[in-house]
């Protein structure tokens, strides 16, 4: 008798369980606000509104942007690339300011093309003069 109790408990263990551990993981996904693509904006990173980022409030951003990308299975790529907060903070204050902040994104994606290619990559990148297949 106790095994048919366990070979009609098992599957409905097992089944009950799967069926919480996806609940939980939906409910996971689901409180984790979607991440934009591209550079942050400045508001997100200020997390006590005081006007100015702290080389702490900006760890700890990036780290929850990190978390929240992988959440929804779009780890960061190059992450170890991304910029310093030494980097940012032009002044050596030990704050971050909006103009700051501004800067470095104008000076970072200044060089790229309207594709959001790199200087002389991208679509045509490299192919004046030559002859196109399209041509022939």
């Amino acid at each position: 008798m106790s095994t048919r109790i366990h070979r009609t408990i098992r599957p409905a263990l097992i089944a009950l369980g799967t069926a919480a551990v996806l609940g939980l993981s939906g409910l996971a996904l689901a409180q984790t606000p979607p991440v934009a693509p591209g550079p942050p904006a400045f508001s997100a990173m200020d997390q006590d509104r005081n006007g100015t980022v702290s080389a702490t409030e900006f760890a700890q951003f990036r780290a929850q942007r990190m978390a929240a990308r992988a959440a929804q299975g779009r780890p960061m790529r190059n992450a170890a690339n991304a910029p310093t907060f030494e980097s940012l903070d032009t002044n050596g204050d030990g704050m971050l300011t909006p103009a700051e902040v501004t800067a470095h994104q104008q000076a970072r994606f200044a060089g790229r093309g309207s594709a959001g290619y790199g200087p002389g990559y991208g679509p045509g990148a490299g192919m004046a003069g030559r002859p196109s297949w399209r041509n022939q």
